[in-house]
């Protein structure tokens, strides 16, 4: 089948657009996503980033290994 015809048949393809996208829903990922966004908070900017995981649940790996660091944890979110 070629591209025209997978349109035809099923439609096109949905997008969305994004200015970071991380791949790994685990502490590291996460960390990036969510210290990211406070940088962009801080200078008023608004970003777009998407994390892609192959877990259901973002963090469903830090959960099942503990490998929370309650002081880092405290440092990235303090409110």
């Amino acid at each position: 089948m070629n591209s025209a015809s997978l349109i035809e048949q099923y439609g096109p393809r949905e997008s969305m657009e994004y200015d970071v996208v991380i791949v790994g829903g685990g502490p590291a990922g996460l960390s990036a996503a969510i210290r990211l966004k406070q940088l962009a908070a801080e200078t008023g900017a608004a970003i777009g980033v998407c994390v892609l995981a192959k877990v259901s649940e973002l963090g469903a790996h830090i959960l099942s290994v503990a490998v929370i660091d309650p002081p880092a944890i405290t440092q990235l979110l303090p409110y």
